[in-house]
């Protein structure tokens, strides 16, 4: 939809678009219509017309001033701020408005305005004039994941990748290729968005006062087949399980504890050896992508491998984010999932809590 532009004259506010320009010049130039009944047509001013036919005004040319800086350099400043964002480094709008005063004073661009100072109008006029500009909140990502993903070492992983499928001949059968990993479920879920009053300052929703958590293995295959997880439970002993529904799990599921919750090297071996290796299924060769995490490439995960002729391929470093397929496309809708029941759970009745 074009954008309307206002103009008022003699009290009288008309709106209308570069296209209704267009038209309304293009009828009156094929002497299809005056200019009085173009005017009336497509609802734009008679003066308006005359200025476009006579090449006073471009057709393009909108009400007002022009832009302060000259469109060649504001597109320059719009790239490089698009930039900025794609790498990890981008500015807030304070920032942009102080660089470019920045840039004007040094260079000493002339301006369309005598004493020209950016600030929020000028912002303003750029985001009208670049509607690909959008003002968004970033998610966290440390300095050393940003320098990680990069083509180099993306495209080595892939390459990885292709060259272990190809050598064990796995192309027509991804029932063998497995990737697994772990998440986090906190009892202190994140609530759903809900409706509110308009203007209502604070906006509140119940969750649980204990940030315990628990962690869950997934593995699943390239056919979309899941082995039973492996659920930590936070806890010194083994009466920390008791109480769990440990029966309410997903069928086979093994239950484990740890004093954080945690995963650890032992249970990492313990998932390998009672889960992955009984759920695999006895088809040789099979191919496990994990990360590079200690838990799940530990001396004895490695060497029962070998025996077991399955082949693991971890991701590169600070990359997971980006790589992992679980990640990706598995835990983000399971979450959301979790944090729906858990907020229609607590809904339900005002003494609900999320435990154990």
């Amino acid at each position: 939809m074009p954008k309307k532009y206002v103009h008022t004259k003699r009290g009288n506010t008309m709106r209308y678009s570069v296209s209704d320009i267009q038209n309304a010049v293009d009828a009156v130039q094929s002497k299809q219509f005056s200019i009085r009944k173009a005017s009336e047509t497509f609802a734009v001013s008679k003066s308006t017309i005359a200025d476009r036919i006579t090449g006073k005004h471009a057709v393009s040319v909108t009400h007002g001033r022009p832009p302060a800086l000259d469109p060649a350099l504001e597109m320059k400043i719009v790239n490089a701020v698009k930039r900025s964002a794609q790498l990890g480094i981008g500015l807030s709008r304070k920032q942009i408005i102080l660089r470019a005063n920045v840039l004007c004073q040094r260079t000493k661009i002339q301006s369309s305005y005598s004493k020209f100072h950016a600030g929020k109008d000028w912002w303003k006029g750029v985001c009208n004039r670049h509607k690909e500009l959008v003002v968004r909140t970033p998610e966290k990502l440390a300095s050393t994941r940003s320098r990680m993903v990069n083509n180099e070492v993306i495209g080595k992983c892939f390459d990885d990748l292709e060259k272990v499928v190809f050598d064990l001949n796995l192309y027509e059968h991804p029932e063998r290729i497995w990737n697994a990993d772990e998440t986090g479920f906190n009892f202190e879920h994140k609530p759903v968005k809900i409706v509110a009053e308009k203007g209502q300052r604070r906006v509140f929703s119940k969750t649980s006062n204990r940030s315990t958590n628990i962690t869950a293995m997934a593995c699943v295959n390239g056919t979309g087949q899941a082995m039973p997880p492996l659920l930590i439970a936070k806890g010194k002993t083994q009466r920390c399980l008791h109480s769990f529904n440990t029966t309410a799990g997903p069928r086979d599921t093994v239950w484990t504890y740890q004093k954080n919750g945690w995963m650890t090297e032992n249970i990492g071996e313990t998932w390998f050896n009672d889960v992955f290796l009984r759920k695999c299924g006895p088809e040789r060769p099979q191919l496990l992508i994990i990360d590079c995490h200690s838990s799940h490439e530990s001396l004895s995960i490695i060497e029962r491998a070998i025996e077991e002729k399955i082949t693991l391929l971890t991701f590169p470093p600070y990359c997971t984010h980006y790589l992992q397929p679980l990640d990706r496309s598995v835990f983000g809708p399971l979450k959301r999932a979790y944090n729906e029941a858990c907020s229609s759970f607590m809904q339900d009745n005002a003494l609900h809590l999320v435990n154990k």
